[in-house]
């Protein structure tokens, strides 16, 4: 099976309790993921789980507790991707479903993870890769930020257009992580970052916006955020509107993307 075979025209119907924001061209990987499946928030044990969001939360049945990017999170990404050929870096990938989304957009990746260490994690993150026809396009470097970061910048002299952030969400990773997304970006380049639900994860989007960045955040189950500077950025998104949204008061003073 190729990606192409995978891409969804909008009339393709998701799961009910699903939602992608109209104008984001579609992609469904479900079939490269067959252990993942909609999880009990009532489980997860991180504080800033949004529960009262409906939307579902996808999981992978093997860690029911850890939650991926959901179904609109992970179409920002792959739209962002679409907009940002070459090679791109992922920090954080989990069991890879944002890898494979922003792969399936056509980009080469860059991935580190220290959990891809672990030869479990590393095979069901390569057989998904590998099921949806993208593991020539991935590149999984087992490793910690932001120490792999900046030997791979160094080693290859890279800097990369597209930055995907999903490391450790406790502090200070979130902001490590961005100060080194900071030097290794491109002069025109597109920071994402996921979980800014949480303050600490926040700290990230706060130093770069303090920075000089453009900054945005979206109101998706999560938050998701994006800076960027140069000729690239972000998709606009537009909020689920049967959704009563409300943000954190750590991030009250950002721009929520939505309709022109």
């Amino acid at each position: 099976m190729s990606v192409r075979d995978t891409i969804a025209p909008p009339t393709v119907a998701f799961p009910d309790g699903d939602y992608v924001s109209p104008g984001l061209a579609r992609i469904r990987l479900d079939d490269s993921f067959p252990n993942m499946v909609v999880g009990d928030k009532s489980t997860a044990t991180w504080p800033y789980l949004r529960r009262e969001i409906p939307h579902n939360w996808y999981v992978d049945r093997r860690q029911p507790t850890v939650g991926f990017v959901n179904r609109d999170e992970a179409h920002i990404l792959y739209n962002s991707a679409l907009r940002c050929p070459g090679r791109q870096l992922e920090i954080g990938c989990w069991l890879g479903w944002s890898a494979c989304h922003l792969a399936a957009a056509g980009v080469e990746l860059d991935v580190i993870d220290p959990l891809l260490a672990e030869p479990d994690i590393y095979g069901s993150v390569l057989a998904s890769l590998s099921h949806a026809g993208l593991a020539e396009r991935v590149r999984l470097l087992p490793g910690i930020s932001p120490a792999k970061v900046f030997d791979l910048a160094g080693l290859e002299r890279r800097r990369w257009s597209l930055i995907f952030v999903d490391g450790g969400h406790d502090r200070p990773a979130p902001l490590r992580d961005a100060k080194a997304a900071a030097l290794v970006a491109a002069d025109d380049a597109l920071i994402l970052f996921h979980d800014l639900a949480s303050p600490e994860v926040a700290e990230g989007l706060d130093f770069l916006r303090v920075s000089g960045w453009n900054t945005i955040v979206y109101q998706t189950m999560q938050i998701m955020g994006a800076a960027w500077r140069g000729g690239i950025e972000p998709v606009r998104h537009i909020p689920d509107p049967s959704v009563a949204w409300r943000l954190p008061e750590h991030l009250r003073t950002y721009i929520v993307s939505g309709p022109v």
